[in-house]
């Protein structure tokens, strides 16, 4: 015998099946609105379509990925509810409210995350503020990017990985078991990896005390050259001659800048030991004060030191002037081919070795005509 519909939904009378059926239906309208009010909530709390915190793909795979778990959790809980008002027994109260209580820890746990980003992130902001550190002049710019950067990416990491540590205790996963095994595989892993840890620690701390930054002239690990980038793991440093040397941290040592303050340059000149050394002083002092006026990278007008040394073949006269970073090389190659054309005006000789060639046939053939 066929039962017919008021058997199968357990209901007695046609009004009884209506009464259930409208029930059902404000389920549902309740369901919806608490769909678009949580859509809304989490679009204010993940700023999505102003956001300067996260990327664009970033921000849609979270709000996608919070928009799907509240749906389909809406969705269950309607089901739910609907076969309760017929007196389905499929799963009882008890369960339902804790199905529901823990989606709803769930989206909690992620909303609060990225709120503890978001602030985390202002933080970091606001102790780099070009305004607060205009006053104290204490990180320059290069050096506040990259420790900005770096402390971002290191909360993100931090505060994803505690909201997963949480969510997985709230599914009934015990993670001290998880955090067990990364634990020794962490252990394994850094046996292998010392290396690698000690670059990346030496790499953090050239950047906290900032030993050098890009675009500045250094000596690392026995190369000289420009800083062309510097990460966490490697250096790349480019010499004048085009070679790029790519260096882990953990190699390097003693680091020389030549980029931080006011350089010095150094030009000696030589002169003959017949030259009258005063009158050289006056011309490399005058050459010098020239300079100083045409050439806007020179700081202090260049300094005539005196005689430094008398030489086997040449009294030696140092000349020294400061220069803005960087400039040292071009100031000395430009000093020293201004005080050779001065020293040339004025016929002051720099000496310079020669060869005499003695012709033993020509002086023979002399004395044997004289002979005669």
């Amino acid at each position: 015998m066929k039962a017919n519909i008021f058997e199968i939904l357990e209901v007695d009378n046609l009004f009884e099946l209506g009464i259930n059926l409208v029930t059902i239906v404000v389920v549902i309208i309740l369901a919806y609105l608490a769909y678009q009010v949580g859509l809304k909530l989490i679009k204010k709390v993940m700023k999505i379509e102003e956001s300067k915190y996260v990327s664009a793909d970033a921000g849609k795979i979270i709000y996608l990925g919070l928009k799907t778990l509240l749906k389909y959790g809406l969705t269950f809980l309607v089901i739910l509810i609907s076969l309760e008002i017929f007196e389905f027994e499929v799963i009882g109260p008890e369960e339902v409210r804790t199905i529901g209580t823990t989606i709803l820890k769930i989206i909690g746990i992620i909303i609060l995350a990225k709120i503890t980003i978001n602030l985390g992130r202002q933080l970091i902001d606001h102790v780099f503020d070009p305004e607060r550190d205009e006053e104290r002049k204490l990180i320059n710019e290069r050096r506040k990017k990259t420790l900005n950067g770096l402390l971002k990416s290191l909360l993100l990491y931090v505060v994803y990985f505690l909201a997963g540590m949480m969510i997985l205790e709230n599914l009934g996963i015990r993670t001290s078991s998880i955090l067990a095994g990364v634990g020794v595989l962490g252990l394994a892993v850094s046996f292998g990896a010392q290396s690698l840890i000690k670059d990346v620690i030496t790499g953090f701390f050239i950047m906290f005390e900032d030993q050098y930054s890009v675009g500045e002239y250094v000596v690392a690990a026995d190369v000289f050259g420009e800083v062309q980038e510097l990460g966490l793991r490697t250096t790349r440093i480019r010499e004048w001659t085009g070679q790029i040397h790519i260096i882990p941290n953990g190699e390097i040592g003693k680091v020389t800048n030549y980029s931080r303050g006011e350089m010095m340059a150094l030009i000696t000149v030589g002169i003959a030991y017949e030259e009258d050394i005063n009158k050289a002083i006056e011309v490399l002092a005058k050459e010098g004060k020239q300079a100083a006026q045409e050439l806007t990278s020179i700081v202090t007008e260049p300094v005539v030191q005196g005689v430094t040394e008398l030489a086997d073949s040449s009294v030696n006269i140092r000349v020294i002037c400061e220069t803005i970073p960087g400039e040292q090389w071009a100031i000395e190659r430009e000093l020293r081919r201004r005080f050779k054309m001065a020293l040339d005006r004025e016929g002051i000789e720099i000496p310079y070795p020669r060869r005499v060639i003695i012709d033993n046939s020509k002086t023979t053939t002399s004395d044997n005509t004289s002979e005669e």
